[in-house]
């Protein structure tokens, strides 16, 4: 996020487009991680939080143009 934050114009969107991607590729990481029982089920604090991270992030990636 702080690459984003960085950034200017297209280069922000991108840079927040692949914190997103990757953000996103983590929970499920973990999700695959507690599927196959290689890790305790995580608090659920700690799912809101990743949850909350993504939503934050899709939200700068998918605004809407003004």
């Amino acid at each position: 996020m702080a690459e984003g934050m960085g950034s200017l114009a297209g280069h922000k969107r991108q840079r927040y487009s692949t914190a997103l991607g990757s953000a996103r590729e983590v929970l499920a990481c973990v999700q695959v991680a507690e599927a196959m029982r290689y890790v305790e089920p995580p608090h659920p604090g700690v799912l809101d939080r990743m949850n909350h991270v993504i939503a934050t992030l899709a939200r700068l990636v998918y605004r809407r143009a003004s």
